[in-house]
Formats: C-alpha cells, sequence, structure tokens
C-alpha cells in the first residue's frame, strides 16, 4: 500500500520527515512522521507537536472520492479536520463541492449539539501562495457559543479545513498553521 521512498527523498527533494507518499490507489495516507501525505507530493503537518492524525476512512460516489481525517490531542476535541476530496470527473477545481461539504458538516453538527447557525458567507483569501475560500460561522445555542472556521483549496485534489473554537479571533492561528502546509 506504501511506497517507501528511502534514497529517493534526497534525490526527489521530498522532505525526509514525510517518509512515504501513497500509492497509486490511496489519495491520501497518514506517514510515519504523523503528517498526512497527498498523492500529489502535499505533506500536512499535524497541527501541533503533540496533536495526531486519524484516519476516519473514505467516502467514494460516482463523481467524487472524499478521503477523512482528523486531528486530536490527548484528552483534548478534535483540533482540526481535513477532507481530502478527488474529483473523477477532471472538471476544473471550483470548490462548490466543497462549499456543499462544509454546509452539510455545519448542519449535522450544529443539530447534534443542538445549536443554530446562519448561512455561511464564503471570502476568498491568499495564505502562502494559494488562493482559499474562507468562512468563519458561530454556531449558538442558550448560553453556548462555537466559531467554525473552514478554509478550501479547491485544487484537482481539493483540501477542506475545519475547526471548530470556543471563542472567536483565533483565524490568525490557523491561518499559520495552514501556510505550514508543503503544497505541490
Amino acid at each position: 500500500m506504501w511506497t517507501t521512498l528511502g534514497l529517493v527523498l534526497v534525490l526527489s527533494g521530498v522532505p525526509e520527515s514525510i517518509g512515504a507518499v501513497p500509492d497509486g490507489g490511496t489519495v491520501a495516507s497518514i506517514t510515519r512522521a504523523g503528517g498526512v501525505a497527498i498523492r500529489d507530493g502535499t505533506f500536512v503537518p499535524p497541527l501541533f507537536e503533540s496533536c495526531r492524525w486519524t484516519d476516519l476512512g473514505e467516502k467514494s460516489s460516482t463523481r467524487y472520492e472524499t478521503h477523512h481525517f482528523i486531528c486530536t490531542a490527548p484528552a483534548s476535541p478534535p483540533a482540526i479536520e481535513l477532507y481530502v476530496t478527488t474529483d473523477k470527473g477532471n472538471d476544473p477545481p471550483d470548490g462548490l463541492f466543497e462549499i456543499g461539504l462544509v454546509r452539510g458538516f455545519l448542519s449535522g453538527f450544529a443539530s447534534k449539539a443542538g445549536l443554530e447557525f446562519g448561512n455561511p458567507v464564503f471570502d476568498d483569501r491568499l495564505i502562502g501562495a494559494s488562493k482559499v475560500k474562507h468562512t468563519l460561522v458561530k454556531l449558538s445555542g442558550g448560553n453556548r457559543t462555537l466559531w467554525v472556521h473552514a478554509y478550501i483549496y479547491p485544487r484537482q485534489t481539493s483540501l477542506t479545513f475545519i475547526a471548530i473554537k470556543a471563542k472567536d479571533g483565533e483565524q490568525e492561528g490557523i491561518e499559520k498553521y495552514l501556510s505550514k502546509i508543503e503544497m505541490k
């Protein structure tokens, strides 16, 4: 399932910390270094040192394949989620499927938590050299408020990051982390 890179790492310029890349049948996999390796060579490190990615599996339809990962630290709620999506139709990436994915996540999470939210509005941002679609959604109910941050990298193999935070104003930390991703 994995193709070990060994000496090829030095010759190809791929960071040795990755350790392996997914084979032709897998879009994304967790590496020995604890990051997520995408088939195109993109490397997503853990959010922070004690955070570990967990593979929650793949879902596939006739049009899309989505691989879901979650990064958690011991005795903590999930820190960030990652959805890696491939459009099997090979249409130019536009982020529309991923926006629907974020809306579905919000709807499911809010209903389970007994919270309400408004319609998410996406803006365009530049993180590093990558154009991303971003939304910040306030979930509330009773005396509880949560903030959902979503970042979509519309690419042939798209990346969607979702983080739930207990307070507003944490975009800077999330975006600093996202700028560390080794995009290919």
